[in-house]
């Protein structure tokens, strides 16, 4: 694994545990990967023209579309899969 902090990546790492749930950094760890999913999602337009939305609230991500199509679209080109 490596970490990219100012477009410059740190060493490769190898990581053999996770950060334990209730952990401070676990909180500041997922605002992170949040903040990257959702800057890679293309939600333009206002409240009633947008074809889907984005809810996000504490550790709980809901997509909304008007087509089961999206939905799918937006979560498989999303970085939540990964």
């Amino acid at each position: 694994m490596k970490v990219k902090v100012n477009n410059s990546y740190s060493e490769r790492f190898e990581t053999k545990t996770g950060v334990r749930q209730g952990d401070p950094l676990s909180a500041l760890l997922f605002s992170v990967v949040l903040d990257s999913v959702m800057t890679n999602l293309e939600v333009r337009g206002n409240i009633t023209t947008r074809l889907k939305q984005i809810c996000v609230y504490a550790d709980d991500i809901v997509i909304i579309g008007r087509t089961k199509q999206i939905c799918n679209d937006t979560f498989c080109n999303s970085n939540m899969r990964r």
